[in-house]
């Protein structure tokens, strides 16, 4: 038996339980031990992160956190990037949902994001807020943007928004710099277009699914929203731009890393196919 054939069997008989130890060891070790692979900037995450950049400094974002913990993995990283972009910029933000899981999934942002407020100086009530669920879909939309603090009477933890430095001087859509929308799907994006957008001109941002972000394209194209991240890799590009590498960069890494492994063995597969065909 020639050593060609002698190859051919072992890569034949490579067992599939040896191709998923591989792919997880690829996998695991690039998340732990990020290295780095390039992403390609693209122009609606540029004109994300110029969304924020340009803010004059103490101006007041909405954030809407659209999401809840089964979008975590892409969405998660797109608020905290978000986040920390709002707190660099020395904006103030107002965090709220529409959806019932929404604000706990930005709680967890806000205390993963601790040591960052607090180096900043940023403090709760005085710099962001948290606003608890809002009953509604697209009619609690409305009821904000026509009348902020009629529509939501307490934050998260039960204090009245009178008491809330931060909305002082808050009344409707007009008094918000930029709204930012990170969603996973409805509602999202088409209820604040029409409801913020439209009615008041509020510009606005969104973070959405990589499956849904063709969706919003239109509307990013047409300017009605001024920026956009796709899913992990729009976090990941928004994270290399900020210069804070983080979970949206070493998952891209992983990614990628699960990508190549997976080639290599279809690539593999391929040539012991053709060499057994040519030997006929």
């Amino acid at each position: 038996m020639s050593d060609k054939t002698t190859m051919l069997d072992r890569i034949e008989k490579i067992d599939r339980r040896v191709i998923y130890v591989v792919l997880i060891l690829a996998v695991v070790g690039v998340l732990l031990r990020p290295i780095g692979l390039p992403v390609p900037i693209t122009s609606p995450t540029v004109r994300y992160r110029d969304a924020i950049s340009s803010l004059p400094a103490g101006s007041l974002v909405y954030i809407a956190v659209e999401f809840e913990a089964a979008s975590l993995p892409e969405n998660g990283p797109q608020l905290e990037v978000t986040m920390r972009l709002l707190i660099k910029h020395n904006a103030k933000f107002v965090l709220a949902s529409l959806r019932s899981g929404g604000p706990a999934v930005a709680e967890i942002y806000i205390d993963k994001l601790k040591s960052v407020i607090d180096s900043s100086g940023k403090r709760y009530g005085e710099d962001f807020v948290l606003m608890p669920y809002l009953v509604g879909g697209e009619t609690a939309a409305a009821a904000l943007a026509k009348d902020f603090k009629s529509a939501a009477k307490t934050d998260f933890y039960g204090k009245p928004v009178a008491e809330i430095p931060v909305l002082k001087n808050v009344k409707d859509a007009k008094d918000f710099n930029l709204a930012i929308c990170i969603t996973s799907g409805t509602p999202g994006v088409e209820e604040y277009l029409r409801q913020w957008v439209s009615p008041y001109g509020t510009p606005m941002i969104v973070g959405a699914l990589g499956v849904a972000a063709p969706t919003y394209m239109p509307y990013f194209s047409s300017g009605q929203i001024k920026g956009m991240l796709g899913g992990l890799r729009g976090a990941a590009e928004l994270e290399i731009m900020a210069g804070a590498p983080s979970a949206a960069v070493s998952s891209m890494d992983a990614l990628s890393a699960g990508h190549i492994v997976t080639i290599i063995f279809i690539l593999l597969g391929n040539i012991v196919f053709l060499a057994r065909r040519r030997e006929g």
